[in-house]
């Protein structure tokens, strides 16, 4: 499906019977700038700077790609160390390859900083620095639960710096983003609105004869046509016949035969921002079977969405979406959660599971909380991506919730 302009198509979806201001042309996703404004930036800073405070941490070393995203608005690559020492004042000193600093210099808005060459060591950098700043002796947190420190370079940092004293800053940022903004939630909105463009754009290539690798570079066209900005996870994945149970498969050669089902989910991001969305789809008719299984599915989504508000348990919201797959005998076991966190992801974490539904889940709704709801049987799947609001929630995805049919 070719749109003549695409971002004019997304901005239509998403205006489309919202209350919600107008972009203008310089505000699309293609064009708009992706550095943090002032406000928003100074925010998230004092926010952190104060959690260090009261934690009685002097300093913290930031290496988590998404959560250099959220603070300083740049993804660092994981081919060689990179990081942001904060202290608890609110300064920030970057330690950054030389040849990502033009990217960082786009996008951050971090002045000071240190780039290192190839055949430097970032870690002796990183150290140098943390003496230069006098913080040899002083308390200072690291992301142990990051995937870019890895063990032997945790040992490294606090041998060399014997008089420190080290503390854990896991879940610090984390915390901080749970509850989005009005500007995360419009990105929200953007990506929702893409996910859609791209699900359509799917489905109108169903044809007999068509393979997965032609299907998701359908949607792969309509997506980065309309302005996704994806830096790791990929953008469709799909699923056809035997394979549509298969949520994190390949793409491969198979081709499409009248009558089978195509699991399509789409995770598109806009600005880091992932909103995500899938449906099955079929070429021909609907089997009766099938059609039976997705309706009980979104039936019961629906009774997991009126619970949703703030204030309650997200254990509560997956006990129905649960019970009712049992009572229905759509399933009679769910292994996985029924929901997960969405918000800045990037490699080598394809979703943010800081939050799950599950049976175990005691953590509480707040208002502007953005998940992925999803349910499966029978190798189908039906999900959205919703906002807490202040009463209830908002789908952010807007595809109707049916089987996508097309027509031979």
């Amino acid at each position: 499906m070719r749109i003549a302009d695409p971002r004019k198509h997304v901005l239509d979806i998403w205006l489309d019977g919202r209350e919600t201001r107008r972009m203008t042309s310089v505000e699309t996703p293609a064009e708009r700038t992706e550095m943090l404004d002032q406000d928003e930036r100074v925010r998230r800073l004092n926010t952190f700077a104060s959690l260090l405070r009261r934690r009685h941490i002097d300093a913290a070393i930031i290496d988590s790609a998404d959560n250099m995203r959220y603070l300083f608005g740049y993804s660092a690559t994981a081919v060689m160390y990179q990081c942001c020492i904060v202290t608890a004042d609110g300064a920030v000193r970057a330690i950054v390859r030389e040849i990502d600093e033009p990217v960082f210099s786009a996008t951050s808005w971090v002045q000071d900083r240190i780039a290192y060459t190839d055949w430097d060591d970032p870690f002796d950098v990183l150290i140098a620095e943390i003496v230069k700043m006098g913080l040899a002796e002083a308390t200072i947190a690291q992301e142990l639960d990051s995937h870019y420190l890895c063990v032997r370079d945790h040992q490294r940092i606090i041998s060399s710096l014997p008089q420190a004293r080290f503390a854990d800053a896991s879940g610090l940022v984390l915390e901080m983003r749970a509850q989005k903004s009005p500007s995360e939630i419009e990105e929200h909105r953007r990506s929702a609105a893409i996910a859609d463009l791209a699900l359509a754009a799917t489905v109108s290539a169903l044809a007999e004869g068509v393979s997965e690798r032609e299907l998701v570079a359908a949607g792969y066209e309509a997506a980065l046509r309309a302005g996704a900005d994806n830096n790791a996870p990929r953008i469709v994945l799909l699923g056809m016949g035997s394979k549509s149970a298969h949520f994190h498969g390949g793409v491969g050669d198979n081709r499409l035969e009248v009558g089978q089902p195509v699991h399509i989910e789409l995770l598109p991001q806009s600005n880091g921002y992932s909103s995500r969305l899938m449906r099955p789809a079929i070429l021909g008719a609907i089997p009766a079977g099938l059609q039976s299984d997705f309706d009980q599915l979104a039936r019961i989504q629906d009774l997991q969405f009126q619970s949703i508000r703030p204030g309650v348990a997200a254990k509560d919201i997956d006990r129905v979406g649960r019970d009712e797959l049992a009572r229905a005998g759509v399933r009679s076991s769910f292994p996985h959660n029924t929901g997960y966190g969405l918000g800045i992801i990037t490699g080598p974490k394809l979703a943010d599971f800081a939050r799950l539904f599950t049976p175990a889940a005691e953590w509480k709704l707040l208002p502007n909380m953005v998940f992925h709801m999803y349910l499966s049987a029978s190798g189908i799947s039906v999900s959205e991506t919703v906002r807490v609001t202040e009463d209830g929630f908002e789908s952010l995805t807007r595809t109707p919730r049916s089987i996508q049919l097309r027509h031979v």
